[in-house]
């Protein structure tokens, strides 16, 4: 596959660096020469919390633990993280619960942002501030919105037609089979697919094979619903996936005894979302010990983590609110995997 510089970002991230001291976080604006030191010691004790979609996603659950060990070391506060199980009905209790606790902050990760709107108002009219995080959501404090979900499905579509080209580049019109596993638990998660879709069709290669799945947050469902597609379409060489759950677990169908590809090196699945785990997938695919060729990352946790500290602390610290930060995207894939893991 061609070079591809990670430093290319198809949208822009806002910069920040957080400077920890013994009393105070100086955060740099996107100009270098913009600097607010912020003392972070009235933030000591302050009560957060977070709810989210899901906490069976490794990748959640990754993050939220990175957040609540972050917020208590940086800035002394306690985080409570709660699931709302993919309800937005019990996300909204939650929401109502946090500012009957007394709350200093709330972070919501929504199941549907649309539908929070009026839920963040009241808990806003009540005095406790609330930060969209990944997703928009209507009358928030401030957010941290992820690239747009168009961008990653685009990108990670226009990763997998690359690979297409290179690799059967013999093949005619419709000869391509790719399996595409959907998902629409999220509004954004069925814009994303649409996405990935639409950027598929832009290669007359490609013979694309729809399928939505229960779950995409749930390995097991991505293994079997992998598994019975290829029973109906043995002939799939590209699966690409909404996100990394139903990666690794298409991956795990095919990297089995029961995988019927022949040559793993004419095979591969590509997908949106970071981990480690994913990584470690894309670099053993080097070797083709691994079907897992490329993903969309939104940065890594890391810098999710300090793109969420940059929202947050101004309202925990009462200082200059930044009203929204935008997420940035990396393609990874064979040609920079190794260097990324490295940084």
């Amino acid at each position: 596959m061609k070079k591809k510089l990670m430093s290319v970002l198809l949208t822009v991230a806002a910069t920040v660096t957080l400077l920890v001291g013994c009393s105070g976080i100086n955060v740099f604006a996107e100009d270098a020469a913009a600097e607010t030191t912020v003392d972070v010691s009235v933030a000591q004790g302050k009560k957060i919390g977070m709810t989210v979609p899901t906490l069976a996603s490794d990748f959640i659950n990754y993050l939220t633990q990175a957040a609540q060990a972050t917020v208590a070391e940086e800035l002394g506060c306690d985080m409570q993280i709660d699931s709302c199980d993919g309800d937005v009905t019990k996300q909204i209790e939650q929401i109502e619960n946090y500012v009957t606790m007394g709350m200093d902050l709330i972070i919501v990760f929504p199941v549907n942002g649309e539908a929070l709107g009026t839920v963040v108002k009241n808990a806003v009219d009540a005095g406790v501030p609330v930060f969209g995080f990944a997703m928009e959501i209507p009358n928030v404090t401030s957010e941290m919105i992820s690239a747009e979900e168009t961008v990653m499905g685009s990108a990670c579509g226009d990763m997998a037609n690359e690979w297409i080209n290179e690799t059967f580049a013999d093949r005619g019109d419709g000869e391509v089979n790719v399996y595409v596993l959907r998902g629409s638990t999220q509004p954004e998660i069925v814009v994303r697919s649409d996405a990935i879709v639409e950027a598929l069709k832009t290669n007359p290669k490609n013979n694309i094979i729809e399928e939505e799945s229960e779950n995409q947050d749930d390995r097991n469902v991505a293994r079997r619903m992998t598994e019975n597609q290829f029973n109906a379409n043995p002939d799939i060489d590209v699966i690409v996936t909404c996100n990394a759950e139903s990666a690794l677990g298409a991956e795990s169908f095919i990297m089995s005894s029961d995988s019927p590809v022949a040559d793993m090196s004419k095979f591969a699945i590509f997908t949106v979302d970071e981990t480690d785990e994913v990584d470690a997938k894309i670099s053993a695919s080097l070797t083709d010990e691994s079907a897992l060729r490329g993903t969309i990352s939104m940065g890594g946790i890391p810098d999710t983590i300090a793109d969420l500290m940059k929202g947050i602390v101004p309202i925990l610290t009462e200082s200059e609110i930044i009203p929204r930060i935008d997420g940035s995207i990396f393609p990874i894939d064979d040609s920079n995997i190794e260097e990324y893991m490295n940084k």
